[in-house]
C-alpha cells in the first residue's frame, strides 16, 4: 500500500474528530471552540480540493444549492438555530467533498478502513471485558456524573469506560456504554459493523473469530435494539439465501420481504401486548421515547405544506421542547423536511447498498438512535462504500 504523510495526517485528524464529537463521552467535555474549528478545517480542506472539479459540481452542486435555499427559508421564517444549522450544513459538505476527494490522497482509503476495523475490534473486546468485569465484580466501578448538567449518571472504570444499569424482574445487569454516551450508541456501532466484518478482514480464516468477538461485544451492551436488529437481519439474510437456492430473483424477494414486513408490523402493532413486551425487556426508555414521538408527530400533523417539505430547522425540537427526538428519521422530517430526509436517506443507501445487510441494520437503528449527522456515522458509511469498491 502506498500513502504519503498527508494521508497519515488526515487519518489522525479524523480519528480525533470521531472521538470528540457525539456519540462519544468526550463530546461533553471537549469545548465547542475546539471541536467546531477542527470540523470546519477538515471540511474546508476537502471542499477546496473538490469543489472546482466538474464532476463534483455536476453531482452535488444542485443538492448544495437546495440546502442553501432551505437555510434561507428557515432564516426568513425565523425558526433557524444558528449553531445546529451550521453543523448540519458542514456535515453535508463534509459528506459530499470527502466522498469525492478522498481518492486524491494516496492510501487514505486503506488507512481509514484499517482505522475503523481497529475501532470495531477494540470496542468489541472492551465491551465484553467490561460486561464481565462489572457484572461479576472483577474490577471496581464508581458512580460518575457525565457533564455539568448530569444528564447521565453511570458507573465508571478508567480502563473499560462506563456502565449503565438495566433492571429486570430477576435483578439488575450492567449494560456497557464503553466510552459512548449510551449503550444504544455502542450497540448500534457494533451491531451494524458485525455485518461489515467480512469486508474489513483480508484473511478468510479470521472472519469467524472477528464475527464472534463483534457479536459478543454488541450483545454485551444489552441494548434492546442490538438484541432485535442482529437476529432480525440474520433472519433476512437467511431468507435471501433460501430464495437464491430456489433461483428466485432479488426483485421478487425484495417484494415478498417488503409485503411480509408490513404484515408482521401490522400484526405486532395490533396483536402483541406492548406493555408486557416492554416489561419483559427490563427497564428501558420506551415510554420516554413514545412521549417524544407523540410530540414530533403532533408537529408533523400541524405543519404547513412548506414546513412539511423544508422542515423547521435543525435543532428545532431541542430548542422548543424539554426533550429531543430519539427517532432519527422522524427528527429529520420535522427539522429538515421531507425533501431533505429523502435526499439524505438516498445518500446513505447509495453508499451502503452493496453491503445490503449493513445498510438494513443501519436503517433499522435510525429508528431508535440519533447518530446520522455525526462524524462516526458519516465516516462509517463512506468506509463501507470505499471497501465495497476495493473488493
Amino acid at each position: 500500500m502506498k500513502f504519503d504523510y498527508l494521508a497519515l495526517l488526515v487519518i489522525v485528524l479524523f480519528g480525533i474528530l470521531i472521538f470528540i464529537f457525539p456519540p462519544f463521552v468526550a463530546s461533553v467535555n471537549v469545548p465547542v471552540y475546539v471541536r467546531f474549528p477542527l470540523l470546519f478545517f477538515i471540511t474546508v480542506f476537502f471542499v477546496s480540493i473538490t469543489f472546482k472539479r466538474k464532476k463534483f459540481l455536476n453531482t452535488y452542486g444542485y443538492y448544495i444549492l437546495f440546502f442553501i435555499f432551505e437555510i434561507g427559508y428557515w432564516f426568513v421564517k425565523g425558526s433557524i438555530t444558528i449553531g445546529h444549522t451550521a453543523y448540519f450544513f458542514i456535515y453535508i459538505l463534509l459528506s459530499f467533498s470527502l466522498l469525492s476527494g478522498i481518492h486524491r490522497i494516496s492510501g487514505s482509503k486503506e488507512l481509514m478502513r484499517n482505522l475503523f476495523f481497529l475501532i470495531v475490534i477494540v470496542f468489541s473486546a472492551l465491551s465484553i471485558l467490561s460486561f464481565l468485569a462489572y457484572n461479576f465484580e472483577l474490577l471496581p466501578y464508581e458512580m460518575e456524573q457525565i457533564g455539568d448538567e448530569g444528564y447521565y449518571n453511570n458507573f465508571y472504570n478508567p480502563l473499560l469506560g462506563y456502565i449503565s444499569i438495566k433492571k429486570f424482574e430477576f435483578g439488575t445487569i450492567g449494560r456497557v456504554c464503553g466510552y459512548l454516551l449510551e449503550p444504544s450508541y455502542l450497540g448500534w456501532f457494533l451491531s451494524v459493523n458485525y455485518f461489515l466484518v467480512e469486508n474489513y478482514v483480508q484473511k478468510r480464516k479470521y472472519i469467524i473469530i472477528c464475527r464472534i468477538v463483534v457479536f459478543l461485544g454488541a450483545m454485551a451492551t444489552c441494548s434492546t435494539m442490538a438484541w432485535i436488529v442482529i437476529p432480525l437481519v440474520l433472519m433476512i439474510k437467511f431468507f435471501y439465501k433460501i430464495m437464491a437456492i430456489f433461483h428466485v430473483r432479488n426483485r421478487t424477494t425484495n417484494m415478498i420481504l417488503g409485503i411480509g414486513s408490513m404484515a408482521l408490523l401490522l400484526m405486532f402493532l395490533t396483536i402483541v401486548p406492548k406493555e408486557k413486551l416492554i416489561e419483559s425487556l427490563g427497564t428501558s426508555s420506551a415510554d420516554d421515547r413514545e412521549e417524544r414521538a407523540d410530540a414530533s408527530f403532533l408537529l408533523i400533523g400541524t405543519s404547513s405544506v412548506p414546513d412539511l417539505l423544508f422542515g423547521r430547522s435543525p435543532g428545532y425540537i431541542e430548542s422548543n421542547f424539554d426533550k429531543g427526538e430519539s427517532n432519527q428519521i422522524v427528527k429529520l422530517i420535522v427539522e429538515t423536511g421531507l425533501l431533505s430526509t429523502v435526499m439524505i436517506l438516498i445518500f446513505v443507501i447509495n453508499c451502503t447498498k452493496r453491503s445490503k445487510y449493513f445498510m438494513i441494520a443501519n436503517l433499522l437503528f435510525l429508528n431508535s438512535v440519533v447518530v446520522l449527522l455525526t462524524p462516526l456515522f458519516i465516516l462509517n458509511i463512506l468506509v463501507c462504500k470505499w471497501t465495497d469498491e476495493q473488493d
